[in-house]
């Protein structure tokens, strides 16, 4: 399994994160939109230009001869059930935690929203001060 977190512009003005669980052996692309504007993520044309790359590059590197017409291609899902932002600026902590939420398989996200989006930067900010800063700091 293959996770992808990547920008995309879902509006002229304001970058809007989203980010995608990419299952290569089940041929599905499952993606998590925490920006609460109604917006479908499956149909971004990004996305479904996603899927036909990932089936090139899987053909391709197979080196086997392979009927590109027969391929099956890549599902697109939308993540349901998460915590949803009324601002596009913190889309990113968003996603950095319910993505982190859900490879650790944890399910309750209820702590992920605009009133503690402050105090979730703070922690990740720390968290990697203290993994990859702190030894190095003041030398």
């Amino acid at each position: 399994m293959l996770m992808l977190c990547m920008g995309l512009l879902l509006e002229k003005k304001s970058n809007v994160w989203i980010g995608m669980e990419i299952h290569l052996k089940k041929k599905r692309i499952t993606v998590y939109d925490c920006f609460q504007k109604e917006s479908n993520s499956i149909d971004i044309p990004q996305v479904k230009k996603l899927t036909v790359l990932i089936t090139n590059l899987l053909v391709e590197s197979s080196g086997d001869e392979v009927d590109k017409v027969k391929m099956i291609p890549f599902e697109i899902e939308q993540a349901q059930g998460l915590p949803k932002t009324k601002h596009p600026f913190n889309c990113g902590i968003f996603l950095v935690k319910i993505l982190e939420c859900q490879s650790l398989k944890i399910g309750d996200m209820t702590k992920i929203n605009d009133d503690n989006a402050l105090e979730l930067r703070r922690t990740l900010s720390c968290e990697i001060f203290n993994q990859f800063v702190d030894e190095s700091f003041g030398k």
